[in-house]
């Protein structure tokens, strides 16, 4: 395949059983790439705005994991998008500390000397974009975005489950939800599960503990 574009990319044998979920570079989307150096680094960015998660991956040797933070769960309370494990406490890799406007800041694993990173960093923006989290509860409710999403990601960050992805063109509605895995190479569950888009944000059924069930936190991802 070829990823040369800022239109689109192509690639080769594609057919109707793929499907790619795109960023824009844009107020609520930025890529940056950086060299660890062993010690505590400082990244800059051009978010346009204080970073509400954060992906990072190290591109330079295998077996390492894509390490997540998110503004709601802090600093030291960090996701991995490779697996479906509840968050891991007391972690120091991104320096304890919350990102800015500007920068953000990794050390450990995240710094490797010499070693090549990859981060995408997220934040919400009005009418496009959401990064937030909710308590679960048993039963229904509805989680207000200001916009209709067309594409979600969900993630109990206090129990071990799998991160849910379901958007509007595979179907994601009453009778019709779509889910993918982040964490998984499984194929796409379908069923009437979650709950549907509604002009202002989506609805959710209760009592499942992948989205929405009581004594745990959940944190998402969702865009117009």
């Amino acid at each position: 395949g070829t990823f040369d574009s800022n239109t689109g990319w192509n690639k080769s044998g594609a057919n109707n059983t793929h499907l790619s979920w795109m960023w824009k570079r844009h107020a609520g989307f930025d890529v940056v790439t950086y060299t660890g150096n062993n010690g505590n680094l400082t990244v800059s960015h051009s978010l346009g705005g204080v970073a509400e998660m954060i992906w990072i991956k190290e591109r330079s040797n295998g077996g390492t994991e894509w390490k997540v933070f998110h503004k709601d769960r802090g600093p030291t309370n960090i996701l991995r998008l490779n697996n479906s494990a509840a968050e891991e406490t007391s972690q120091t890799i991104y320096q304890s500390t919350a990102p800015t406007a500007t920068q953000f800041f990794v050390t450990g694993s995240l710094s490797t000397n010499n070693a090549g990173f990859l981060a995408m960093l997220f934040r919400s923006v009005d009418g496009i974009s959401k990064v937030d989290s909710y308590s679960g509860s048993n039963s229904s409710q509805t989680i207000t975005l200001g916009f209709q999403p067309r594409f979600l990601i969900i993630k109990n960050a206090t129990l071990d489950t799998s991160w849910q992805v379901l958007d509007t063109t595979r179907g994601w509605a009453s009778g019709n939800d779509k889910r993918l895995f982040l964490d998984t190479n499984s194929e796409q569950s379908t069923g009437d599960d979650v709950g549907q888009p509604t002009s202002t944000g989506f609805s959710l059924t209760g009592g499942d503990t992948r989205w929405n069930n009581s004594g745990h936190t959940f944190i998402y991802y969702a865009h117009a």
